[in-house]
């Protein structure tokens, strides 16, 4: 691999190990959460897209002070966020979460439902925001389709939940869908199957009507959801365990790698642009355009509604959402330059005060010269330890 063009910031020692971090099952890791950190300061580098080159990097209050609050979990009240679901880790893993919990509510309001997976075949020469205009139209002319609209309306289809991935492998770009089929009745895994047939024909005649080479029949699945507690068992092919899991499944964007033959995830390519190759960081640029503006998750109309989900909040409405109200701060960083210089110490210092308590939080700013302030030094911290060690 050439050497990356230009400086690449991060924190090497989280950085070198970032792919194995995104791999883990469990979003609430402390490695996990300081790898999200460090992989961002390398946006703030190399990333093309403004708004995602201050995301957590600077105050966005009058003042540049950056509250600190404690509810159910420690965060930050006043940092910049960028609320790119693609290419922020940090943005990315808040986003995806409540989607998570959304497509998990929207999943067991209904009493079936299937999950599924179609692609479009591709080359290395194929740009991605060719495939992904491709992949759009592909699946409106299949939504489109007679046959299809029939198949959907007989079987009791509800409403669909689409969710978006990206993976670069040996042939190129590798853009795929992920629809979830919510049923009103319940179904066999044999109708599903005939919803299947007539989806995937559809699939591939327009396909070859828009141009495009005939996807493989083996690439396109569409199985039943089976309600299981162990949300971690997949079925091999087409049919898939566990409400919870498909849930997941549909929206955990960086918890998992490409499963294809020398493939990788975004976040895969963005280590690898730390790592100092420039084909990635030409790779993870057109990345970045291709995708911008687009959704990883999308829902049928008046789906939500259905499922007793309130109106839709955006992806940016998400990201900047802070914790708790200003009742629930501790105390308030007074200059947050020390983080841009350290950048896995925002992420350390959220895990001291949820593990050790908000004393801790505030000893260990002070070890580091971090300007704080800190409401009754004196009073509120014997009381805030009193709390804490009952």
């Amino acid at each position: 691999m050439a050497e990356t063009r230009g400086k690449v910031g991060g924190d090497a020692h989280y950085l070198d190990n970032t792919a194995n971090y995104v791999g883990q099952d469990s979003p609430k890791s402390t490695d996990y959460r300081k790898a999200r950190w460090a992989m961002r300061t390398v946006l703030w580098d190399v990333t093309s897209i403004r708004r995602v080159e201050s995301c957590g990097r600077w105050a966005v209050t009058a003042s540049g002070f950056v509250d600190v609050r404690k509810k159910e979990v420690a965060g930050y009240a006043g940092l910049a966020s960028c609320g790119s679901v693609h290419v922020c880790p940090v943005c990315n893993a808040k986003i995806m979460a409540t989607r998570r919990i959304e497509v998990g509510v929207m999943i067991s309001a209904f009493p079936s439902a299937a999950f599924g997976a179609y692609t479009l075949r591709h080359t290395a020469t194929d740009s991605l925001k060719d495939l992904l205009a491709a992949r759009t139209k592909l699946w409106q002319r299949v939504a489109q389709n007679r046959a299809v609209k029939e198949a959907r309306k007989d079987l009791g289809v509800a409403g669909i939940i689409r969710g978006s991935e990206v993976t670069y492998g040996n042939h190129g770009w590798h853009p795929h869908i992920h629809p979830v089929f919510v049923f009103d009745r319940e179904v066999s895994p044999v109708y599903v199957q005939q919803l299947h047939g007539v989806q995937q024909t559809a699939w591939i005649s327009a396909a070859r009507n828009l141009g495009l080479n005939a996807p493989m029949t083996a690439a396109q699945q569409l199985g039943l959801v089976y309600d299981s507690a162990d949300i971690n068992r997949y079925l091999t092919k087409t049919t898939f365990n566990a409400t919870e899991a498909v849930s997941w499944e549909v929206t955990s964007s960086q918890t998992k790698s490409s499963r294809r033959a020398g493939g990788r995830t975004q976040w895969e390519i963005l280590n690898d642009v730390h790592g100092g190759c420039a084909d990635s960081l030409d790779l993870w640029h057109e990345y970045e355009q291709a995708t911008k503006g687009t959704r990883v998750l999308t829902t049928s109309p008046g789906l939500r509604k259905k499922a007793g989900l309130d109106m839709e909040r955006t992806d940016e409405e998400i990201a900047a959402a802070e914790i708790g109200t200003e009742a629930d701060t501790i105390f308030t960083i007074l200059d947050w330059a020390p983080f841009r210089e350290n950048p896995r110490w925002g992420a350390e210092l959220l895990t001291v005060i949820e593990k050790q308590g908000t004393v801790a939080g505030i000893q260990w700013c002070l070890d580091r010269g971090i300007p704080i302030e800190d409401p009754d030094p004196v009073g509120k911290r014997a009381s805030l330890r009193v709390e804490e060690e009952k």
